[in-house]
């Protein structure tokens, strides 16, 4: 007896009429957001390499900026404040102290639980990183009026903001 790992389903899918295939369809990929998204952020990668250096990416500098208006909270808290999925997190957090930027110590009222700081040469790290991320965004938005950036600014939150549906928002 031969088994057979044909079933119902696969004659109902081989059933169904192709979709025509036409030279008419067409797609504007330079109005296309997410293609538009994609290449600003390939942009800021650039530019952020020029300015800031590799030594320190901007999901980085992000977790450094969290801890520096916030010490003392727990990896989950990061990660929701800084927009960062906790296996990304967990891994920024792993290379920032092996780098010795931050701090893991126990809390004190849950000795279970970890908290987050920056370190002394983490808190230089960010005051020296600061003026340069604030360069980042001079460059990449320096063709566009204070008005323009507030607007873009406020459109990329809509996109990205509260209430965008993606996770840790």
């Amino acid at each position: 007896m031969e088994i057979s790992a044909h079933s119902a389903s696969d004659d109902a899918y081989h059933q169904k009429q192709p979709v025509p295939i036409s030279d008419e369809i067409e797609f504007d990929l330079a109005n296309a957001p997410g293609h538009l998204i994609r290449r600003a952020q390939q942009v800021h990668t650039s530019v952020w390499a020029e300015v800031v250096g590799d030594d320190l990416t901007s999901s980085q500098f992000a977790v450094l900026n969290v801890l520096h208006s916030k010490p003392g909270i727990d990896q989950t808290t990061l990660s929701q404040i800084a927009s960062l999925d906790t296996s990304t997190c967990q891994d920024i957090v792993a290379r920032l102290k092996k780098k010795g930027l931050i701090e893991r110590v126990r809390d004190a009222s849950d000795g279970r639980r970890w908290l987050l700081r920056l370190s002394e040469q983490g808190r230089y790290t960010h005051a020296t990183v600061v003026p340069q991320v604030v360069e980042v965004g001079n460059v990449l938005l320096g063709a566009m009026s204070a008005k323009d950036r507030s607007d873009f600014a406020r459109l990329l939150f809509e996109v990205t903001g509260p209430d965008s549906g993606t996770p840790n928002r």
